[in-house]
């Protein structure tokens, strides 16, 4: 009792302190937080940097044209790399020619790498009218401003639709939020979206050639393009967007997802890439009230709470209204009904009354349906099996546990060492152990006390055993499933979403027991009516 009351209100204060008022990320710093989320790749020009990512970046799915870009050569590098989707929907009408065309239709390049978008550019106004007539049945993107990629250009295919913006470094952005469903085009990462690890290439518009050589990162990372201020600096557009992304975290901020940015311009400021970094640095959540209570945590916190107040009702109720039933069966109902909710005062309320009677020795007997008496005998194990199992589960989980890895241990049985497989079978070994000496012999010896010792601690240690081993077979199965494969972050001891589970997983427990009790109870190896 003493180690689950310590848990429950440690894990109310380490909740209390994830409230935006707890100071507690100035006092620990930015090591706890901080994640590595800025790269910058130092190269001489485009070549140096497109032979770099070759070798780096060897995915099939993210070749670009065997010849890195030159600003005479741009266009066919774009063209040669990307693998055209036939059944595409859409198409991407883009500036063409000198460099600054190439500042404004790169961002869109970017997409049309990653998906397969078929381009086309655009010289002194005009496109070629093959390519027109090949792509007439799609919606047409007109990227760039109007004096680069006219309006009229729209006229030839079945839909237009232009996006642009002041800046390249705007358009970047816009192209970066932008999302059309019905055409599939456009990366749609909004502020909205909480999910995916997103990547994004920085660069200048006057490094557009460096930016256009990184671009297999569009496939093997799935990155985004962005720009800088020709400067270094970061204009307030980028700053805008990237605040705007930052992810939250839980548990822990090793928790995904993360942003990642690679910087292919060596004008980008130390200081922009640090505030590029700072901008997506992990946060607690924001959004999920002053204790960070999601819905899974909150549901799980009403059973906990559920489970305290039918505690302390029958507790109360057996303290003022049964003062012939033994201190040890209170505590146990006591007990098992801090482990189930309603349903624990509900047994309990029924097994008591009904008709009693006394014995020759003075103890008194109540008389009970067989399943409630495979109910109450369930509880008298389960009342000091389950919390057991919980107290040493958090010892462990506080203190740490090892994992043990020997040398035989190199096949499929490897699992045998995990800390979790370890953890719970040294749980139930402990807590049947415990249960066995203080609990289950003194209760059977003031019960059989005419009896041998040693038959006594026999038959306590195998009522011990098969009840509390029923209970961790529904325990620990339904443990494993909330900790490790329910809950995407395995919660540790000072998150409710642990002792929440604990408490739902022994819940199912006690139900897994009830009907090896049953049997028990035919078998007159269990009394019932205690």
């Amino acid at each position: 009792m003493l180690v689950i009351g310590f848990g429950l209100v440690n894990t109310l204060r380490e909740s209390i302190q994830v409230a935006p008022w707890a100071q507690q990320g100035a006092e620990e710093g930015r090591l706890m937080a901080h994640t590595k989320n800025v790269t910058r790749l130092v190269a001489v020009d485009a070549s140096d940097l497109h032979a770099y990512l070759k070798t780096t970046i060897p995915y099939p799915q993210a070749a670009t044209a065997l010849q890195a870009p030159t600003e005479q050569t741009w266009e066919t590098f774009a063209q040669n790399s990307i693998s055209v989707d036939p059944v595409g929907k859409h198409v991407l009408v883009l500036p063409g020619g000198d460099r600054r065309a190439l500042g404004w239709a790169l961002p869109a390049l970017y997409y049309a790498f990653y998906y397969g978008s078929p381009i086309v550019f655009v010289h002194e106004g005009a496109i070629d009218p093959v390519l027109s007539t090949r792509y007439a049945d799609r919606k047409a993107f007109l990227i760039g401003p109007s004096e680069l990629v006219p309006a009229s250009l729209g006229e030839g295919f079945r839909q237009a639709e232009r996006i642009a913006a002041a800046t390249p470094q705007a358009l970047a952005v816009q192209l970066a939020e932008y999302r059309d469903e019905e055409t599939e085009f456009g990366w749609g990462r909004t502020h909205w979206r909480r999910s995916g690890y997103f990547h994004y290439v920085v660069t200048t518009p006057n490094d557009a050639l460096l930016g256009l050589a990184a671009l297999p990162y569009a496939r093997s990372n799935n990155a985004s393009l962005l720009y800088a201020q020709d400067d270094g600096s970061l204009p307030a557009a980028l700053d805008r967007y990237v605040w705007a992304q930052r992810a939250d975290w839980f548990v822990s901020p090793s928790e995904g997802p993360f942003r990642h940015f690679w910087l292919v311009s060596n004008r980008i400021s130390y200081s922009t890439a640090a505030r590029l970094d700072f901008a997506v640095e992990k946060a607690e959540y924001p959004s999920m009230g002053a204790i960070a209570l999601g819905p899974l945590e909150a549901l799980l916190s009403l059973l906990i709470g559920w489970g305290l107040a039918s505690a302390v009702f029958v507790w109360v109720h057996a303290a003022l209204t049964l003062p012939m039933v033994k201190m040890p069966l209170k505590i146990a109902w006591a007990l098992s009904s801090l482990l189930l909710p309603v349903l624990g005062p509900v047994l309990y309320l029924n097994a008591y009354r009904r008709p009693a009677w006394q014995d020759e020795q003075g103890g008194w007997h109540w008389l009970r349906s067989h399943s409630l008496q495979s109910a109450a005998a369930t509880a008298m194990g389960f009342g000091y099996g389950a919390p057991l199992m919980i107290a040493i589960g958090f010892l462990f989980v506080w203190f740490g546990f090892p994992i043990f890895f020997p040398a035989w241990l190199d096949g499929a049985e490897a699992w045998l060492g995990a800390g979790m497989p370890l953890m719970m079978f040294f749980m139930l070994v402990l807590a049947i152990g415990t249960a066995w000496v203080l609990v289950q012999y003194p209760m059977k010896q003031s019960m059989m006390s005419s009896m041998p010792r040693p038959h006594i601690w026999r038959m306590a240690l195998i009522t011990t055993f098969f009840s509390m081993l029923a209970v961790s077979l529904g325990m620990m199965t339904s443990a494993w499933y909330m900790l490790m494969d329910h809950i995407p972050m395995m919660p540790k001891e000072d998150d409710l979403l642990w002792f929440g589970s604990l408490w739902l997983a022994s819940f199912i427990g006690f139900l897994a027991a009830w009907p090896l009790n049953w049997i028990m109870i035919r078998r007159h190896l269990k009394p019932g009516n205690l």
